[in-house]
């Protein structure tokens, strides 16, 4: 524990957070209107591209955002994107939906406070885990939009719990509060999920990350956001080890070879290259 502060003070913490968690008093963000939207488009293959553009031109700042992000070097062709429509076109409808949702859940996520960097490395480790599970599952040929949205939420608990504990004492150590943030990422994450009525895959790959064994029938599922987030993890740490990464039981559940294994890391200047985009 931190010298300003007594084991004392971190229980009392988190006695305050678990009764907040407990009587559902927790304040919680609201799902953006865009987000929701392409959540719940993206389970409709009808889904219209000039309803996706409207919506998120209501938000300008979330419309120029988006125009910034396919305007970089990880997307952009040889001209310049000036409109929504022209995204959708050039990029197709799957990943203007990825990026409009990562956007619109960036903005409500990140808050400013003294422990914005820990709210935003939770936020880029999520962005890199759900990149990383998108190839696993492309590779393994499962769904990749599901692995995307498994790995971007896995840890949608994390800014939550900080920002709130942040509001409870803003003189935490970071050690302290990652300590604590720790404790309650999990229940936080399904209360979000809950909240915002989002997708059951969500729910289970958080409920069953450390353990995909025991997620039943969507073992397979959560064992990609499993894997993605390891790779992520050593991505982060500029230490890709193709031989670890075999080891990882996820990847051996998913019946990853050492080729396997080898063609997917060639993604990683890709990933690192739309890291900086999203960014």
């Amino acid at each position: 524990m931190s010298h300003g502060h007594t084991e004392a003070t971190e229980n009392s913490l988190a006695a305050r957070f678990q009764a907040e968690l407990d009587s559902r008093s927790l304040d919680l963000p609201l799902l953006p209107t865009v987000a929701a939207e392409v959540l719940s488009s993206s389970l409709d293959d009808q889904s219209n591209a000039a309803r996706l553009a409207e919506l998120i031109q209501q938000d300008q700042g979330l419309a120029s955002h988006l125009l910034r992000v396919v305007n970089s070097p990880a997307f952009r062709g040889n001209s310049e994107i000036v409109a929504l429509q022209q995204a959708i076109a050039r990029l197709g409808m799957e990943r203007i939906r990825e990026i409009a949702l990562t956007v619109s859940l960036k903005g409500t996520m990140l808050q400013a406070g003294p422990f914005e960097n820990l709210v935003s490395a939770a936020w880029q480790h999520g962005l890199r885990t759900a990149l990383w599970s998108k190839e696993v599952a492309r590779a393994a040929i499962k769904n990749v939009e599901t692995a995307y949205l498994g790995g971007l939420l896995h840890n949608i608990g994390t800014p939550l719990v900080i920002n709130r504990l942040a509001q409870l004492d803003g003189n935490l150590s970071q050690a302290d509060m990652l300590e604590l943030s720790g404790l309650f990422t999990t229940p936080a994450g399904l209360l979000l999920v809950e909240e915002w009525r989002l997708p059951g895959s969500v729910d289970v790959t958080i409920r069953f990350l450390d353990d995909f064994t025991e997620a039943k029938n969507a073992k397979d599922s959560v064992a990609i956001v499993a894997a993605g987030r390891l790779i992520a993890e050593q991505q982060a740490l500029a230490q890709l080890n193709a031989d670890l990464i075999l080891q990882n039981p996820a990847l051996q559940h998913l019946n990853f070879y050492p080729d396997d294994v080898e063609k997917l890391l060639e993604k990683a200047p890709d990933i690192a290259l739309t890291m900086e985009s999203m960014a």
